[in-house]
């Protein structure tokens, strides 16, 4: 129908309705009643004429699948690669940055809630749908770009990899990455720091990482961070062996790691003491009791239950000592940040996707680091640079009001210096 016609009738339609409205002689008055009908008419008129227009202007369909496309089962890169390369581990680890096994774990696990049935059309295939995941969070490309390379399009590509990284979460979360960790883990995690860093009383590493991200439509500056682009930050903890013991995503890119801790689920666990760490542990070789706790930097606060490093301004012989204990200790949170955004390259670009959806991804790599070590090993750890305790980097935040701390979590980490002094020859 033509807008002029479709006028025409809606006009003819007003008069009947007034013209019944008068015959059958309403309470209300004709003129009343003729004023809300135009009322009504001047209202939807707007909307209607764009529906009109949009049904008007709108392509028909000429085909239900493309031709290139078509061919996707001939001349599509997982139908003419993945046969050969599972011939070949070496290059089956380069292209999936997985072993065998351990993508078949995966795809084992994840086979049923990924899987789709139509009576319609052939549908892709869980094993193909992992295989797009694994490679857009390996070489981080498009999905336009994996699309032309699957001979499937952008949008497929798409929602194929957001099911499929939620579907990991929801199913393997909670084996390889549960939250909080039991009782047994806790003191696993708390040996292993003694052993390996020599830090006692440790069951955690805490920090967070820019994830450079397309600005999202009407958030004006809050995704801007000090480095001067758009970035979502991963707030992570690790254990001694470089595995997540918990992440938290979707901080905004202008807050710093002290105020994404400050609004984190973390931060209230641990002031509600759901995660025990306030429960007193004896220092080895001593009778000195401290509480459990998380290694940070400057960015984040003193806490009873966390510990940053000493201010150059007040660095004694026992406060130096702490400070070396406690940033040789923090390399597995740096080694971890280094070894996924080495491995999975989506994270060294911007993902142009939404921030929930990039909530998915990172934690979706989080996860994958942690199965590909229990399933393969620790991985070769990192060297990190030592930085300077006077550099311009750590003194940023020094300042910060946010960063304020009781009295108490002073003595602990005194005590903590004077032990790490007192024993200085034995570790």
């Amino acid at each position: 129908m033509r807008l002029s016609d479709w006028h025409h009738s809606l006009q003819a339609t007003l008069y009947d309705l007034v013209r019944n409205c008068h015959h059958r002689k309403k309470v209300c008055s004709v003129k009343s009643c003729e004023m809300d009908l135009q009322n009504m008419y001047f209202l939807e008129q707007p909307y209607i004429i764009r529906r009109l227009r949009a049904r008007r202007d709108k392509k028909r369909r000429l085909f239900w699948l493309n031709e290139i496309l078509s061919r996707r089962n001939l001349l599509g890169e997982f139908h003419h690669l993945h046969d050969d390369l599972l011939n070949d581990p070496q290059k089956f680890f380069d292209y999936y940055r997985m072993s065998l096994d351990t993508f078949q774990y995966i795809l084992s696990a994840i086979e049923s809630s990924i899987a789709k049935d139509s009576n319609f059309r052939e549908t892709i295939r869980p094993v193909e749908r992992l295989s797009v995941t694994l490679r857009y969070l390996a070489t981080g490309a498009s999905f336009k770009t994996l699309g032309y390379s699957f001979r499937m399009s952008d949008v497929t590509v798409g929602r194929i990899v957001k099911e499929t990284c939620i579907a990991i979460w929801d199913q393997l979360s909670t084996l390889h990455m549960p939250f909080p960790p039991t009782d047994e883990q806790q003191e696993s995690i708390k040996e292993g720091f003694w052993r390996k860093w020599k830090f006692p009383s440790c069951v955690g590493c805490i920090d967070g990482k820019h994830i450079r991200i397309r600005n999202p439509d009407h958030s004006g500056s809050m995704f801007r961070n000090y480095k001067h682009f758009c970035s979502t930050v991963l707030q992570g903890v690790a254990g001694p062996d470089y595995k997540f013991i918990t992440n938290d995503t979707g901080g905004y890119g202008k807050e710093s790691d002290g105020g994404v801790f400050s609004n984190s689920r973390l931060h209230r666990r641990l002031e509600n003491n759901e995660l025990g760490n306030k429960r007193l542990t004896t220092l080895p070789g001593s009778n000195i009791k401290v509480p459990c706790v998380l290694l940070g930097d400057e960015a984040y606060p003193l806490k009873t239950y966390l510990m940053r490093p000493f201010l150059a301004s007040q660095l004694g012989p026992s406060h130096i000592i702490f400070n070396k204990r406690l940033s040789q200790a923090r390399q597995v949170i740096e080694c971890a940040f280094g070894i996924i955004s080495a491995k999975w390259r989506v994270l060294q670009k911007g993902i142009e996707v939404e921030p929930n959806f990039v909530d998915d991804i990172v934690k979706c790599v989080c996860l994958l680091h942690n199965i590909i070590i229990d399933k393969q090993g620790e991985p070769q750890p990192m060297s990190i640079p030592q930085q300077s305790e006077t550099s311009t980097t750590r003194a940023r935040f020094a300042s910060l009001g946010e960063n304020r701390s009781v009295t108490t979590a002073y003595v602990i980490r005194d005590k903590f210096a004077a032990y790490f002094c007192e024993h200085q020859a034995n570790t």
